[in-house]
């Protein structure tokens, strides 16, 4: 399918006749609530209880004084960019404020950018209440309220990578423009790959989606996937070689500190499962859905069931107190009402692959998501210990994942399609509820 006919078929998908302000209204009402939750947590949670956060924050630390981070820290592995902006806001900002709110608030406002992004993007694609619907829940799913309420930098990346994409769905038809939107593709790009690793899994869908165009133009073609995939590498190379060098050349201590010291890796090591087998990639626990918990019966070394309770509950139980019992059934309530989003988003997936122009339309994040997640699965399996099993690791996927849930509500018949949203609002309403910090004290 051509670019022109891409443009044409997001059209005719998107039932634009179909307003529902109503809608819009109930999800604006949500989402603000969402955001304040965050704000609160910013402010609520413990100083530097945060997941990785005295890695992050140590890394604001050296960068405040002048100094490179210690690549042989836990968090040293990690570009700079979130720690940069966390210093200069630490240098420009009065004292008064606490430097782990600062750096909190960072995570929180990028978290909110990307799903205000989202939002936009979805609009091209379904209709402005279904849009809504999905970029609210984009906002309260729990991963998306943890990684935005504590210090680092996976939402920052989220952000760049998702104007990333948002650009991949609007490459021009004229190949004499190829070059110049993938530079424009490769800056967001560039930006997040400066904020973490992640975005090596972005620059190789980018490069691929432009060298599809090979069909229509070869050479422009080829000129425009060496731009964009060159042009982030270039960005991201120097702190590449440093880190490498630090790990004796190893790429794993591209992506993981556990890779770079000594004192690390044996602290992985001895994180339970130890040992993955292909069984683990399959089972799937009960307690996925009654205990969302890490130390729940099967759960660590069950992969989609911690990926699941990581993403609809606290899986990890690095946010909510998981030693009180009506904390624990109130996430089981959120990982179960995880599954109308997710079987909705099923649904968009089938539409998707039923229909060859739907599927081209969104190829670019498409391809991304599938990316990502692979490389996620490798990752669990490199590294065989609960603490790499975490959902924030695709948080840069938000784009794709609800462009299929709101596909899959826009499929629906109208009095269905209105129940369907109903439930994604209430679900995100009570993920906000639940991951309000302190509401059980």
């Amino acid at each position: 399918m051509e670019p022109v006919e891409q443009a044409a078929y997001r059209r005719e998908m998107k039932p634009g006749a179909e307003r529902g302000y109503a809608w819009q209204f109930a999800a604006a009402g949500v989402a603000l609530f969402a955001l304040a939750a965050r704000i609160h947590n910013a402010f609520a949670y413990p100083p530097l209880l945060d997941f990785d956060g005295p890695g992050h924050a140590e890394n604001v630390l050296a960068l405040h004084r002048g100094e490179l981070p210690d690549v042989l820290a836990w968090g040293g592995f990690h570009p700079p960019l979130y720690h940069a902006l966390g210093a200069l806001l630490w240098t420009l900002l009065p004292t008064s404020i606490p430097v782990h709110v600062t750096l909190r608030l960072i995570s929180g406002a990028f978290g909110a950018g990307a799903a205000l992004l989202a939002w936009r993007g979805l609009r091209r694609f379904v209709s402005s209440a279904d849009a809504a619907v999905a970029a609210t829940l984009a906002l309260a799913v729990p991963v998306a309220t943890i990684a935005g309420s504590m210090i680092g930098n996976e939402t920052t990346c989220a952000f760049f990578i998702t104007a990333a994409l948002l650009n991949l769905v609007s490459i021009p038809p004229d190949p004499r423009a190829l070059a110049r939107h993938a530079v424009v593709t490769a800056i967001p790009l560039s930006l997040a790959a400066l904020t973490k690793s992640t975005a090596l899994v972005a620059i190789a869908a980018s490069g691929l989606l432009y060298a599809t165009r090979i069909r229509v133009d070869a050479r422009r073609a080829a000129i425009a996937a060496a731009l964009v995939v060159g042009i982030p590498t270039a960005a991201f190379a120097p702190h590449a070689v440093r880190v490498l060098r630090a790990g004796g050349g190893s790429m794993l201590s591209v992506v993981s500190g556990a890779a770079l010291a000594q004192d690390l890796r044996e602290e992985m090591a001895a994180q339970p499962p130890g040992v993955r087998r292909l069984s683990d990639y399959a089972f799937v626990p009960a307690s996925t859905w009654t205990e969302p918990v890490y130390s729940a019966p099967g759960l660590v070394r069950s992969v989609p069931g911690l990926l699941w309770a990581s993403t609809w509950a606290d899986g990890h139980a690095q946010f909510l107190p998981a030693s009180q019992p009506r904390v624990v059934s109130a996430a089981a309530l959120t990982s179960v009402a995880g599954t109308i989003p997710a079987t909705l988003a099923l649904l968009g997936l089938v539409r998707v692959l039923r229909d060859r122009r739907a599927f081209v339309a969104a190829a670019g994040p498409l391809l991304f998501l599938a990316l990502l997640f692979v490389s996620l699965l490798r990752y669990t399996w490199v590294i065989p210990s609960f603490s790499a099993v975490k959902a924030s690791y695709l948080l840069s996927a938000l784009f794709p994942a609800t462009l299929l849930l709101a596909l899959g509500m826009g499929g629906l018949t109208p009095r269905w399609r209105a129940l369907a949203r109903a439930a994604v609002l209430a679900a995100s309403l009570g993920m906000t509820l639940v991951f309000w910090y302190g509401w059980w004290s």
